[in-house]
């Protein structure tokens, strides 16, 4: 099949994009600059353009009305990649990372306020959500002061913002209402290929925030900003059941290339240990290949001998960290089918931005594609073919909840806190949808756990009640982060053509590699499993630590694993003593996704066991050790 080439609608360039040496500009563009410039406007802005349309050309327009601008990127690599591309331009900016905060305590939060000072000097300060987060669900020493930076903002600019799961997304939510509530005429501009329309609607309808539509328009007689595509379907599900003949089309590549100090091949596969074993097959079978090809998947994230900003190939082998941010002449691209269309339009869109190019698509089930198809059309049945099962409605029904719970955690959290002041905060907080019903929950489920062994405490240190709830209370603290719980741990494994240190989930990396040995106790040295089928992994939970949970099978099937475990325990526990309302337990079970957010204390695996110290306030520590069996 091929998809046609596509073009967007220009016009005369607005005064901003005039002085920026534009001959003209794309009619979307100029939509967002005159958003942006209008004092009545809408406080929130969608700006809806395809990957390679020229959204980040607009965010000049915004920085340029605005004495400092908050730019939110949801990976530090992204992050990092777009902070370059300000500075070559002439923009002063400050990057605020986790490596970018020193100190601790008082002078973390003071260094915190200090790159968010307008009288710095900056435009703008580019960071990512989870420090945002971080401040709200007070993870910073003082209970008010660290909610200035939420002050220090004239607008905000959420990039890729599909990017996030129901957790993340309700993170943002709550620090979008922040910013608008904290500051009158704040502009909020959300950015994206493949919006999130649930999250859209939920502005307009749940928060009540108007927002200005500002998509794009397709023209066959403007601007061309996609080339024609040819689409190859394969009956394999996944690149690796096709790799001799993949590795021999990669080969031809770069034989027929006249020019290869620029990637012009991309593969993205559904996993990292796909996208690892790959990398070392083509190690080992083709080695002329391998020479001109990177990997950047999540393993490589945190190795400091893995920086592909230092690399010069032809050829990224990557996973959905790729989907954000990758701005290459991609020419020829081979994509494993993601779970939704959005992530699906976002591999597609990588190549054919400036040259024809191929895709070669594996996993895709049947679609009624004819030989020639437009894309605008072509996204639409993208989204018919791939679209998710939930509605609308329940869309809102978990973001209401889940919003709910962050406030009323961030309020709960804050009570015990010696400089707790009380109102200021309340007025970000409890203004949130569904606040009192959830801080109420949230009060009884704490309030029942903490009065177990007083006398006359209805419920009993070792009653299924107690249990339950002293999980549930374990499972509120993953409301701190902006996207659930992982167990980090370092990890040393063959990564083709050396031996990579990296730090990654623990138990995403046993589900694919056995370990080998212990080289020091928060170390393990891995090997790649020969078969993907599910493998005994058994993980201990507080509450249930004498109850293992078999976590050995894919997230889908360990979130199924959680729900037929936790229904009879609801159940079968006796909330009316507790006070605790059994609606509100299971309303909440449904809303959060339990892998992401409960830590184990321990597990175990082959001949090891991994024992989790979570008490130290900070991340968790682990130890590892040999099991004597």
């Amino acid at each position: 099949m091929i998809v046609e080439g596509a073009s967007l609608a220009t016009e005369p360039p607005s005064e901003g994009f005039k002085r920026r040496g534009f001959e003209y500009a794309r009619a979307f563009q100029n939509r967002t600059a005159e958003w942006a410039r209008a004092s009545d406007s809408e406080p929130v802005g969608v700006l809806r353009a395809p990957t390679g349309a020229g959204k980040t050309a607009t965010f000049h327009e915004v920085i340029e009305q605005n004495a400092l601008t908050l730019v939110v990127y949801p990976t530090n690599a992204l992050l990092n990649q777009q902070a370059e591309r300000f500075e070559e331009e002439g923009v002063n900016i400050a990057r605020l990372s986790a490596d970018s905060l020193s100190g601790h305590g008082d002078e973390r939060v003071e260094n915190l306020l200090q790159l968010t000072d307008r009288f710095a000097g900056h435009d703008i300060v580019v960071t990512n959500p989870d420090i945002l987060q971080a401040v709200i669900q007070h993870m910073y020493r003082g209970a008010t002061k660290p909610m200035q930076f939420f002050d220090r903002f004239d607008a905000v600019i959420y990039d890729e913002f599909h990017f996030y799961d129901d957790l993340a997304a309700s993170g943002l939510l709550l620090q979008i209402q922040i910013f608008l509530d904290r500051r009158a005429g704040m502009d909020v501009l959300l950015a994206s290929a493949t919006p999130n329309e649930s999250f859209v609607s939920f502005i307009d309808e749940e928060l009540s925030v108007p927002t200005r539509d500002l998509s794009v328009e397709y023209d066959e007689g403007g601007d061309r900003f996609r080339q024609e595509v040819i689409v190859t379907r394969h009956e394999e599900a996944s690149i690796n059941d096709h790799r001799e003949a993949v590795g021999m089309r990669l080969q031809e590549l770069i034989n027929e290339a006249e020019e290869m100090s620029e990637p012009q091949v991309a593969l993205v596969f559904n996993s990292v240990a796909a996208s690892n074993d790959f990398h070392t097959y083509l190690q080992e079978e083709f080695a002329d290949v391998f020479e001109y090809t990177a990997k950047d998947n999540g393993f490589d994230t945190n190795d400091p001998d893995a920086q592909l900003e230092d690399e010069t190939f032809f050829i990224l082998n990557t996973t959905s960290k790729g989907e954000v941010g990758l701005d290459y002449d991609i020419r020829t691209l081979f994509m494993e089918t993601p779970a939704t269309p959005r992530s699906f339009l976002q591999r597609f869109g990588r190549a054919g931005r400036q040259h024809e190019a191929t895709v070669h698509v594996y996993g895709l089930k049947e679609m009624s594609w004819p030989d020639r198809l437009d894309y605008p059309s072509f996204v639409e049945t993208v989204y018919e073919g791939l679209g998710g099962g939930r509605t609308p409605a329940q869309d809102h029904a978990t973001l209401r909840a889940l919003i709910g719970l962050r406030a009323a955690y961030a309020i709960h959290t804050r009570i015990e806190d010696t400089e707790w002041f009380g109102e200021e905060l309340r007025e970000d907080f409890e203004s949130a949808t569904e606040y009192d019903k959830w801080a109420a929950f949230i009060r009884s489920v704490t309030t029942a756990v903490d009065g177990v062994g007083e006398f006359g405490h209805p419920v009993t240190n070792n009653s299924v009640t107690h249990k339950l709830l002293a999980f549930t209370e374990h499972c509120f603290e993953a409301l701190r982060g902006l996207r659930g719980r992982s167990l980090s741990i370092n990890v040393r494994y063959p990564r083709g053509d050396r031996l990579a240190l990296t730090t990654y989930d623990l138990l995403t990396t046993l589900r694919y590699y056995d370990i080998d040995e212990i080289t020091d106790n928060e170390t393990i040295a891995v090997s790649r499993r020969e078969s993907d089928q599910p493998v005994m992994i058994s993980a201990r939970f507080p509450g249930y630590e004498n109850r293992p949970l078999n976590y050995g099978g894919s997230h889908r099937e360990v979130r199924e694993t959680f729900e037929s475990w936790i229904r009879p325990e609801i159940a079968e526990a006796d909330l009316g003593a507790a006070d605790v309302s059994e609606g509100l337990l299971n309303h909440f079970y449904e809303a959060v996704d339990l892998p992401d957010v409960v830590q184990p204390v321990e597990v175990r695996h082959g001949q090891h066991v991994v024992y989790v110290d979570s008490d130290g306030g900070g991340p968790p520590s682990v130890r590892v050790e040999r099991r004597r069996i």
